[in-house]
């Protein structure tokens, strides 16, 4: 079984490989795998267990939490944001083009775990 740190780092590696790639959902969604398994050791250190393996699931908990600093909260919401799409025959995009998500994960996990990718 793979530790934490290979998880998060095998994530945040097929991210960046997306992202040089133009692939930049598969980037996005890297990137939210590596913040969840932050997340979740983060939890499990402080004896949480939510008791799902869904990266997502571990963002929203976190960003439920009161007392994230600013910084964080911020990080979260930019994970948790959806693709937009404003009509049926437009096609979805990244409404926030200026946010690179692997770089919202490598923070946050840092910030969390005190871990350099």
């Amino acid at each position: 079984m793979d530790t934490w740190q290979e998880k998060i780092t095998n994530d945040m590696q097929k991210g960046r490989k997306a992202q040089e790639e133009g692939k930049h959902g598969l980037a996005r969604v890297c990137a939210r795998r590596a913040a969840g398994w932050a997340i979740q050791e983060n939890l499990a250190r402080n004896g949480i267990d939510l008791n799902t393996r869904s990266a997502f699931e571990y963002i929203q908990y976190q960003a439920s939490q009161s007392g994230n600093p600013p910084r964080m909260q911020q990080s979260l919401e930019y994970m948790m944001r959806k693709m937009e799409k404003d009509s049926l025959e437009e096609d979805a995009y990244w409404p926030l083009p200026e946010v690179d998500l692997l770089l919202e994960a490598e923070w946050l996990i840092k910030e969390l775990l005190d871990f350099n990718i």
